[in-house]
């Protein structure tokens, strides 16, 4: 509780400048009714003095929130982690709290205010395209959105292609790898983040991706010219397997986003990067399974008469318990 000169909203302005001259006026003005609550440091004649609890109103979290909502059990079983991609907010829902999925996503969408739609994860991503289904729980009916990242700006749609945006460190680390003049080749290229980032942010000649998807494909186009790097990005829609031939080049560094399949086109990569050039290679492994790793990468650069040296193995983030993205930098040699 405090002191506070209560005076008419039409009145307001005149007599917080008077009180800012006597110096008394506080900061944490409130309103309520038709009338302004200013806090004062002391009493001052003239004015009318009422004792108001001003302060700061308690903040809103998703905590709070959620114990209204969910039982003490269901509170600890319910996973706090989700994604934000621009404006839509990515759930995992249980089974046994389907019933309450609606509440939990409003209460989301109450306590994001950068937030605009809710929706839950009702698959993996799976297929050749490695979509997944979404389901909208609560906020405005969409599935795409315009994502920010490392300073450019990608139009996603989450359930037509694949998108993470638990990506971008990895994605800039790459960039940052690149040297001036390399011509670098991004296999399954998606909505050209990878692409584009390293146009960006590195001095490569030209950024070639490949992607089979053509929503996504269209999608990447629109993502170049969006982020004005078409002078430095060429894109290209189709199976990489017979797209890639048809370049008619070799490649200073290749990137193989696709840490599920990624083994059966590796030998495609070390068919098409330069000697000396740099494959990363992308794989879904337990710490314990990464040595072993190692020795099938290396039994497969043999396979195709190629040595190979593993300059960095890097976590690129958590696919599932103790799963990692793993990311290996791999130097090819004829």
């Amino acid at each position: 509780m405090g002191l506070a000169v209560k005076v008419a909203l039409k009145d307001a302005e005149r007599v917080r400048k008077q009180l800012i001259r006597k110096r008394v006026f506080l900061r944490g003005v409130e309103r309520k009714g038709d009338f302004l609550y200013i806090p004062v440091t002391k009493k001052v004649k003239g004015f009318d003095i009422v004792t108001f609890s001003v302060g700061k109103k308690e903040k809103i979290t998703i905590d709070g929130l959620l114990r209204n909502i969910l039982t003490k059990n269901e509170l600890e079983m319910f996973p706090r982690a989700h994604d934000v991609i621009g404006d839509i907010l990515i759930l995992e829902v249980q089974k046994e709290l389907e019933r309450k999925e609606k509440k939990i996503a409003e209460a989301y969408l109450k306590c994001y205010k950068n937030v605009k739609t809710v929706v839950k994860k009702s698959a993996i991503h799976s297929g050749v395209f490695r979509t997944r289904k979404l389901k909208v729980l609560a906020g405005e009916n969409k599935k795409a959105t315009v994502y920010k990242e490392n300073g450019l700006r990608f139009k996603v749609h989450l359930e037509k292609m694949y998108f993470s945006s638990r990506l971008a460190h990895e994605r800039l680390r790459i960039a940052q790898q690149v040297r001036k003049g390399e011509e670098v080749l991004v296999m399954f290229s998606g909505c050209a983040p990878y692409c584009c980032v390293i146009a960006k942010h590195s001095p490569a000649k030209v950024v070639y991706g490949v992607e089979i998807n053509p929503l996504a494909h269209e999608y990447g186009a629109g993502n170049v010219q969006m982020n004005k790097l078409w002078d430095k990005v060429k894109l290209y829609e189709g199976d990489v397997w017979k797209i890639v031939p048809t370049l008619k080049k070799k490649f200073d560094r290749i990137v193989m986003p696709l840490p599920k399949t990624g083994e059966e086109f590796l030998p495609l990569a070390l068919k098409y990067v330069k000697k000396n050039g740099v494959v990363h290679y992308y794989a879904f492994l337990k710490d314990e399974e990464v040595e072993n790793y190692k020795k099938r990468i290396k039994e497969i650069c043999g396979k195709e008469k190629k040595k190979c040296k593993i300059m960095n193995v890097v976590k690129a983030g958590q696919h599932a318990p103790y799963v990692f993205r793993v990311c290996f930098d791999v130097k090819i040699n004829l």
